[in-house]
């Protein structure tokens, strides 16, 4: 009777995985790391805080298995790419985390924490997240991934430059103790974690800027090598890697050359000469050396033209691991040698069906294509269909496969009724103001949701069986990408969706409110970078009693990185044109009552600096240009040009506490009463800030009407800038108006309609 192997699932999710098999230097590379048993768990904030070219070193040249434990999925950010905020920014940024760890090949983690927003001290973000929940989480990764060695990005201090950078500094060194602590969080134990403390926990020092932590007495490793197996050095990986961030404007140049990366201690054990300094890292930490020679030659007889010639050896490999005690490492090579003697013998097993929607009861036809690549002994023993890991299809096959040549198998079932949404673990229930909210314990940590198709495959190579999953994925072709393959989506199968996020309505409307089916609808968002992301939400209109008097009919947008401007210039009441670069002539502007600028539109077009002559004369002539929101002076390598009259932007200037007391400087500001009267109430329920990246060095001939500040810090009159041209006017905006109009704040629709109103100049 055949022995029966299961191959551990990766915590990488199938989403992100393009059908192919590995060439036979990434073959090699698999079996380079069969001789290491060491693992690194970096900890950070957000997508996007992990050192891209650190990773790839620790993966690709020391070899150790690694990961990346971002706390937050990035949902308060701000977005380059398009008009996602919130909670669909963060399914966009993890998706962008895990196309980085393809480059890099590490794992990815998080935690439940939410992304609230930019804080300023770990104090608050503590007092926000939950912070025994979020520590939880973290003891609950260390437990499961079982690190030799934890590194944070980030101190624990002002250093970090961002209150969430603190805090996850702070959790990490708490949860290297709490995790070996048989009395902290024992709940856990019955998942079947237990106690695991790490060797040491480092903290990667950094020279951003002007903040340099690294010094020469501390621990340093030259990580800027080159790997002629892969033909690029780390820091070209890494750059590729970074550049995944696309979201953030991440993109980043290759890398190359000689380059270090510098530790300072924080718990454990003393590291002098290495940061792995004390730790068995080869087969000795399970008491197998002679395992460790077996790879070895192995290593020796790997042929780059003939990979399948080392298949009957890894096999021999493969079953003497299995006769060794149940371990995290026995788990975890067997993973991997499994991996390697399905490359290296050329074996393609692809799952797909022509339907990327379903619903519960519908029917669904899936296509499965096996192809053994080589001449070794494979067949086919059995195969289960599964749905949300249970099977529901069971085939005995019994096919001896034949070298390139397809075998070809369809499934056709219906759905079952029980089969669940397709909604991301983190968003079935409703979240706080700081925290997911996770009733599963197991999901914890995890990157997405599994798939809701399985395939399992049992087949059989030179007399070793061996078991495997594969997703079903929705595949087409494309005339210009060619094979395309995007997650399927369970939908319910009734829903609804709203026709507007946010109607705006007299207070003395007797109007009836508008009509919709309560029930849930479901949102798709496409880039190219990264697989489609659906997910669900209560539908629901939100109507906003609030009475608004406005001015002018017409005004001109100017897309910037992505905001919902256009629709709430459309609650207003307004025409809306949208402008492009050949539009910014004179002739083409007349009779626009106001322009508004995208988000940070000055620092992704050139050509606006260019056109700041069309628009001061569009502004002699009348009219209202009103920027958003700066986050430089430069767009590229040039120095912007925005407004008649100088002012420099600050990104570390920002009131990032949402109810913070706003003054009225200039309390008869023709902004503050017209055609709306402003009132302190009007900035009450803000969402996440007061105001981005707030002006400074203003010139003499700006008004500054509002004062604001966060607590313990100097008062500042950046957040709104506004300064007569000729008949026009122009106004720098840094107040979140961007967060709180599609948020629905009264207060915001009153000032931005005051802004587009502000009188004409005699």
């Amino acid at each position: 009777m055949q022995k029966f192997l299961l191959l551990l699932l990766s915590t990488i999710c199938f989403a992100t995985i393009t059908f192919g098999q590995n060439n036979s230097a990434a073959i090699f590379t698999q079996l380079k790391q069969m001789e290491v048993l060491g693992s690194v768990l970096y900890i950070a904030a957000h997508p996007d805080d992990e050192n891209n070219a650190f990773l790839p070193y620790l993966t690709k040249e020391r070899r150790y298995r690694t990961a990346y434990l971002s706390l937050t999925r990035g949902d308060g950010g701000q977005n380059l790419i398009g008009k996602e905020q919130g909670i669909e920014l963060g399914l966009i940024r993890t998706q962008e985390l895990l196309a980085a760890r393809m480059q890099d090949g590490a794992e990815q983690y998080f935690s439940t924490a939410y992304e609230f927003g930019y804080s300023k001290s770990a104090k608050e973000a503590l007092a926000i997240w939950d912070h025994q929940k979020v520590l939880s989480d973290v003891v609950w990764v260390i437990r499961k991934f079982q690190p030799d060695i934890i590194i944070t990005r980030f101190p624990g201090d002002a250093r970090a430059g961002h209150g969430h950078h603190a805090a996850s500094s702070i959790i990490a060194q708490e949860a290297y103790t709490a995790a070996a602590d048989p009395n902290m969080f024992p709940e856990q134990f019955k998942y079947g974690v237990q106690p695991w403390k790490a060797k040491r926990i480092l903290w990667n020092t950094f020279n951003f800027g002007t903040v340099n932590t690294t010094n020469d007495s501390q621990l340093k490793i030259e990580v800027g090598g080159y790997n002629p197996t892969i033909g690029k050095s780390y820091g070209e990986i890494g750059a590729e890697a970074r550049t995944m961030h696309k979201s953030q404007g991440e993109g980043r140049p290759r890398r190359r050359g000689s380059y270090f990366e510098f530790f300072q201690h924080l718990n454990g054990d003393t590291a002098k000469m290495d940061i792995m300094e004390g730790v068995v890292t080869n087969w000795s930490r399970l008491n197998a050396p002679g395992i460790q020679s077996k790879i070895q030659q192995i290593i020796s007889a790997y042929k780059i033209d003939q990979p399948a010639s080392i298949v009957s050896s890894l096999v021999q490999l493969h079953q003497e691991v299995n006769t060794l005690p149940e371990s995290h490492w026995k788990a975890y090579q067997l993973n991997l040698i499994q991996s390697t003697i399905e490359s290296a013998s050329g074996l393609l097993v692809e799952a797909t069906t022509t339907r990327q929607q379903v619903v519960p009861e519908s029917d669904l036809t899936i296509q499965v294509l096996v192809n053994q690549r080589s001449n070794l002994n494979t067949s086919l023993k059995k195969m289960q269909l599964l749905s949300d890991q249970i099977a529901i299809k069971d085939s005995l096959l019994n096919i001896k496969l034949v070298n390139n040549q397809n075998q070809q198998f369809a499934y056709s079932f219906k759905v079952p009724t029980s089969q669940v949404i397709s909604q991301p673990y983190w968003l079935v229930n409703p979240k706080t103001e700081g925290m997911f909210v996770v009733k599963d314990q197991t999901m914890v940590g995890k990157a997405e949701n599994d798939p809701p198709f399985s395939i399992l495959l049992n087949y059989m190579i030179e007399g070793q069986l061996f078991q495997k999953q594969y997703p079903v994925q929705y595949k087409y072709v494309d005339l210009t990408k060619g094979d395309v393959y995007q997650p399927i989506v369970v939908l319910p199968k009734k829903e609804v969706a709203p026709v507007k996020a946010v109607v705006l309505m007299p207070t003395t409307s007797s109007s009836a409110l508008p009509k919709f089916e309560e029930g849930i609808f479901h949102k798709t968002i496409q880039y190219d970078h990264i697989p489609a992301q659906t997910y669900f939400q209560e539908a629901s209109i939100q109507v906003v009693k609030v009475d608004i008097k406005k001015q002018g009919k017409k005004v001109g947008y100017i897309d910037g990185a992505g905001d919902a401007i256009p629709e709430a210039l459309e609650q207003l009441g307004y025409e809306v044109v949208q402008l492009k670069e050949s539009d910014l002539a004179p002739a083409h502007l007349k009779g626009l009552d106001a322009i508004v600028v995208g988000i940070r539109a000055f620092n992704m077009y050139a050509y606006l600096s260019d056109k700041q002559a069309v628009l001061n004369e569009y502004m002699a002539n009348g009219g209202n240009l009103i920027v958003q929101y700066l986050k430089s002076n430069q767009v590229g390598t040039q120095n912007i040009k925005v407004g008649p009259y100088p002012l420099t932007v600050n990104s570390g200037k920002r009131v990032t506490e949402e109810n913070a007391k706003v003054s009225f400087v200039l309390p008869n500001h023709p902004v503050l009463n017209f055609p709306n009267s402003i009132s302190a109430q009007d900035f009450n329920n803000w969402v996440q800030e007061r105001s981005t990246y707030q002006a400074e060095n203003i010139d003499a001939r700006f008004q500054t009407p509002l004062q604001m500040n966060d607590t313990g810090e100097v008062p500042s009159q950046g957040s709104l800038l506004i300064a007569p041209f000729g008949k026009g006017n122009f106004a720098y905006v840094s107040l979140a108006l961007f967060r709180q109009l599609p948020a629905g704040n009264p207060g915001a629709y009153k000032l931005f309609a005051n802004l587009l109103s502000l009188p004409k100049n005699q």
